[in-house]
């Protein structure tokens, strides 16, 4: 599994998708993250 650095503007999105509902799979799809 590589490693990704995440900055702020990352994790704010993360936050936002997962507020939304989303699943975690569709939030990494939606980041580009494997």
């Amino acid at each position: 599994m590589a490693r990704r650095t995440l900055n702020v503007v990352d994790v704010t999105e993360i936050l936002v998708h997962w507020h939304a509902g989303r699943s975690l799979s569709e939030i990494a799809e939606s980041l580009g993250v494997n």
